[in-house]
């Protein structure tokens, strides 16, 4: 009976299936074969008439209908189910004429190419692409967007010196720059760190060697703005996005041969640049120790782009960029005591400190992209990259340590017991090189979409010394022909006044600049000879595979994707630590391994100093680095699986739901030790977990101007490397107890993050746009760091093999409370070709973040706000008249907690867990910031410009200060460091394109 129901069933569903399939033929065959088609299709291309560009983002609509589409990267649209007969095709782009065009739609209308010419025909007499053509580009691809997204196009704020590529993007809404010095090094975006901002080439992950340090950061420094033709910033996630985007997500969208219609396109600009404080048309000495080198540096960018009939199209992209700079600073530490009550409010002078860094920042970079049509709907894409950053630099100056028992009156600070003037030089040189290879094959039909994507990346960081010819660290000390010295205005000042004594006569300060008056000499572990050898090296690889596929026969439009990815991350670092113990040497025979090609003013007219050469110093103590002070090893290796499932869901033409859930499973494994101690103890870490993450995007569009986006998601943030195994730093000789030590947590685990956001575009005519966004993150275990007690540090420096009076202070990395990010965003873009001339060539763009953070404890409240800054805006101004274009840039951007990457470096001080009245912590913040650039350019013709580029037009200098750690203490604020750059910056350059 139930074998004989269950074929009754069996028949029944077939019988069902059959005349599903039956009536689906009917209907879509019926017109045809009546001879009355009542829909058709509308397929075309859009480009720009000057240029032969394509338009990605371009807005298609039938007039009369709800029918509209945004056109793909190679401009193309399809609309679809068009009623047959007469009707008005409408294509509008920013910044372009909108073009109506009458179509006759039946079941065989041809492809249709549409050509839009700019909206103020007399500027295209010359076309010198900038800032205008940049914004358009922009606003027509933030608008096409399905979830809340920045697109900034490559020309969008003009030039940008030196190429580096976080120099472009702080000029985006909610975005933080991690500066060392003066070089754009991370990114935060919405607040969160920088080491969970994920940068992709294409949509694959980019490998980075974060300056050998135990971070995931991705930093910029070590690539040049090369081959790129848009960068995409996710601000919100959908489920085919890694879910570790918990601050956002960065894609560079390479250049290709097909975004253009012409054959072949060639692009140039070359420039020479140099710090207006240092401008010189003869070579320089004293800049890298040994030699002499122009401070005029040249740069040049060539971009190639080919296509082949209609299936071959091949791109090649080469870059050289270099920039000196003379960066001149002071550096103050303080001692704050440790009693009650006076902790935190009698600070006593400890150092201080005149340095002039100079640096020589080399970039190349090479890149190539191949795209093959197998057919229309069949494509290969490959593409490579290969940049080279290298960095000399030195640092030269005099440090005055005023010892204990140093005394104070007012802004006066005169030297104690074991006061010492030293005369130190630092060099290193940084370099790497960073691999970048991905593909794609994507197969597409009528209503679906293949595709996968696999690719490999390598980078590495490494500093070296020796193998140059130089020692790292060289210093020594002034002989004892004075008994002391007082520094005046050490606040007020940018350089304090010196003065020195021997009992109660004065001594000229000439003395200090007589390189013959100091003695070199040190002990097996000082740091006066001392090689860094440092390396990192970084890989990541992966494929991904994503299948898209349109579901009819529902009330609604709906798009089913789902997808795959397997990613494998591997980082190894070393950070050994040689030294050597070498003869006292003073007078004369100093004298001798002095810098020959260095004698100017050290910073802020302190005077001419002479300085110990490296190369010398090394030359002639060569055999003498026989000591191994610390060798550690770190490395790490990650897998992580990802599935997911998306839906695209259409109920009506202005309503747009994206949602679905992402899985992925992470595991960390962890290894990292000591070389140079038999007893240090092999730690070992292990992490597993799984999740899922689901998200929604709803993107609502009332009117054609106006577009509403609001989102939810779940996402993860992976623990940094620094907070999964131990950090030992001995800071001096066995037994000075000044070293510490940081451990993990064993029960570590990632946080997690709730984001919500809601936003609003309008749409103003002439690439105009007014957006505003808020924006809420809900963090759990957040990842803090946290004093040890005294006890807890003798245990954890026992466990790994140390004596525990190494230490004096000691950190773990644990999971904090709870803490919550809350902000908003508001933009303003607009040109103005409808003023009268001649004010019809300009052009603005306005943003501006505000950021607020909450915190369940202190130490989350830290953690979460390092390295950002809760306040920026940017103003970008253009201007085109004729053959003249002028760009201006400004930044500000408000005080942030500094952004150091080791648990314990943004503070000094220590913390008393059993008496937290005696927390004599000082918080680092680097001060608040504007930076003007202006750019000038003139255009011959299209294929030869010139221009002039000014950076930090007004020599905006970057101060850091100290503030107490805990709420009660933050009224007291101490200058920490005072960065000149030898700024403004100057740049000619001259581009063009055939």
């Amino acid at each position: 009976m139930n074998a004989t129901l269950s074929g009754l069933r069996g028949r029944g569903y077939l019988r069902l299936i059959v005349s599903l399939v039956g009536a689906w033929l009917v209907a879509k065959t019926s017109p045809v074969l009546s001879g009355q088609p009542s829909t058709g299709a509308l397929t075309g291309s859009v480009c720009e008439a000057a240029t032969g560009k394509f338009l990605e983002g371009a807005d298609v609509s039938v007039s009369g209908t709800s029918l509209r589409a945004s056109t793909t990267r190679e401009g193309i649209f399809t609309l679809r189910d068009v009623p047959a007969g007469a009707r008005n095709l409408v294509v509008a782009y920013p910044g372009l004429e909108t073009k109506t065009i009458p179509v006759d739609v039946g079941p065989a209308q041809p492809p249709l190419a549409v050509r839009l010419a700019s909206e103020v025909i007399q500027l295209e007499t010359v076309r010198v692409r900038g800032t205008k053509e940049g914004m358009a580009q922009a606003v027509a691809l933030q608008r096409a967007s399905v979830q809340f997204k920045l697109v900034a196009a490559a020309d969008q704020f003009g030039e940008i010196s030196e190429g580096n590529v976080g120099e472009y993007l702080k000029f985006l809404p909610g975005i933080s720059i991690d500066y060392n010095v003066n070089d754009a090094r991370g990114i935060s975006l919405r607040g969160l760190s920088t080491s969970f901002t994920i940068v992709a080439v294409d949509g694959t992950p980019m490998a980075g060697g974060s300056s050998t340090d135990d971070t995931r950061r991705f930093e910029f420094e070590q690539i040049a703005m090369n081959n790129v033709e848009t960068t995409e910033l996710y601000k919100t996630v959908t489920p085919d996005i890694p879910a570790s985007s918990t601050g956002g997500y960065v894609n560079f969208v390479t250049k290709s041969a097909f975004d253009s219609e012409a054959a072949s396109r060639f692009t140039y600009n070359i420039t020479f640049s140099a710090p207006s404080t240092n401008l010189a048309l003869t070579p320089q000495g004293g800049v890298w120790g040994h030699h002499r080198e122009y401070t005029i540096r040249p740069s040049a960018e060539f971009n190639y782009a080919r296509r082949i009939g209609e299936k071959l199209g091949l791109n090649f992209n080469y870059r050289l960029s270099e920039k000196y700079d003379d960066s001149p600073r002071t550096e103050i530490t303080w001692v704050t005591t440790a009693t009650a009550p006076t902790v935190m409010t009698t600070p006593r002078l400890q150092q201080y400190n005149i340095r002039l860094e100079e640096k020589l920042t080399h970039r190349e970079a090479f890149a190539t992209k191949i795209d093959y049509r197998f057919t229309p709907q069949s494509r290969l894409m490959v593409s490579g990259q290969w940049n080279w950053y290298d960095l000399p630099f030195t640092q030269r100056g005099p440090s005055f340590v005023l010892g204990t028992a140093s005394t104070a009156s007012g802004d006066s600070y005169t030297s104690g017991t074991g006061r010492a003037v030293n005369n130190g030089v630092l060099m290193r040189e940084k370099f790497g090189t960073t691999w970048h290879f991905n593909g794609r094959f994507t197969h597409e039909w009528d209503t679906g979409r293949f595709s996968v994507t696999p690719y490999w990346s390598r980078a590495d960081s490494k500093y070296r010394d020796t193998q140059k010819g130089f020692i790292s660290g060289t210093a020594a000390l002034t002989s004892s022909a004075y008994t002391g010295f007082t520094l005046s205005n050490v606040r007020s000042q940018r350089l304090p006044d010196i003065a020195i004594v021997s009992g109660t006569n004065p001594v000229a300060l000439d003395y200090l600049r007589s390189l013959g008056n100091y003695t070199l000499s040190n002990t097996a572990t000082g740091t006066n000879f001392q090689s860094r050898p440092w390396t990192a090296i970084d890989y990541k690889r992966g494929i991904a595979g994503d299948y898209a596929q349109q579901v009819d026969g529902l009330p609604m439009a709906v798009t089913v994707q789902t997808g795959y990815a397997l990613d494998r991350i591997n980082r190894s670092i070393g950070r050994p630590d040689l030294r050597g113990v070498i003869p006292a040497t003073t007078g004369g025979a100093l004298s001798l391994l002095g810098d020959p090609l260095f004698a100017k003013d050290v910073a802020y007219g302190f005077g001419r100093y002479e300085v110990l050469d490296p190369y010398q110093v090394w030359s002639t103590f060569s055999n003498r680095l026989t000591a191994i002070n610390a060798d550690l090893f770190r490395k790490f290796d990650e897998k992580n699986d990802a599935a997911f499932v998306r839906l695209d869901l259409k109920p009506n033409p202005e309503v747009l739901v994206v949602t679905g859930v992402r899985w992925e499973k992470r595991s960390i494994a962890a290894t990292g030790s000591n070389r140079t101690s038999t007893r240090s103890a092999l730690a070992t870490v292990n992490l597993k977990y799984d999740e899922w993450y689901p998200s929604a995007q709803v993107k609502y569009t009332p009117r054609r101007e106006l577009v509403l986006r609001a989102g939810v998601s779940r996402t993860v943030g992976h623990p940094d490397y620094i907070d999964l195994l131990p950090t030992v730093t001995i800071e001096s000789s066995p037994g000075a107890g000044d070293g510490s030590i940081g451990v993990p947590d064993p029960h570590l685990k990632p946080y997690f993050t709730r984001n919500y956001d809601v936003s609003a575009d309008y749409y103003l005519p002439h690439s105009g746009v007014i957006s505003a966004s808020v924006f809420r993150k809900d963090v759990q275990n957040f990842i803090v760091s946290r004093a040890m007690t005294a006890a807890q540090i003798t245990a954890i420096a026992q466990d790994y093999g140390y004596s525990p009076a190494l230490f004096n202070s000691g950190t773990v990395a644990t999971n904090g409370g709870s803490s919550r990010l809350q902000g908003c965003e508001i933009a303003y873009a607009q040109q103005f070709p409808f003023l009268p001339s001649p004010f019809n060539g300009l052009n603005l763009q306005v943003n501006g973040t505000y950021l607020d953070v909450s915190a369940s404890d202190i130490d989350t409240e830290y953690s979460q706000l390092r390295a950002v800054s809760p306040k920026t805006y940017n103003v970008v101004l253009g201007y085109k008249y004729r053959r003249w274009s002028f760009t201006s840039t400004t930044n500000w951007v408000d005080d942030a907690l500094y952004g150091g990457f080791v648990n314990t470096n943004f503070f000094v001080g220590t913390a008393n867990p059993t008496n937290p009245a005696l927390d004599t912590r000082l918080a680092l913040y680097k001060g608040d910031k504007v930076t003007t650039d202006m750019k000038l350019e003139y255009g011959f013709s299209e294929h030869f410009s010139a221009y002039l580029l000014v950076r930090n037009v007004f020599n905006s200098p970057r101060k850091e200060y100290m503030r107490g750690y805990l709420p009660e203490y933050r009224s007291v604020m101490l200058p920490y460091r005072y960065f000149e750059f030898g700024e403004p910056h100057l740049t000619i350059g001259f581009k063009g394109r055939f």
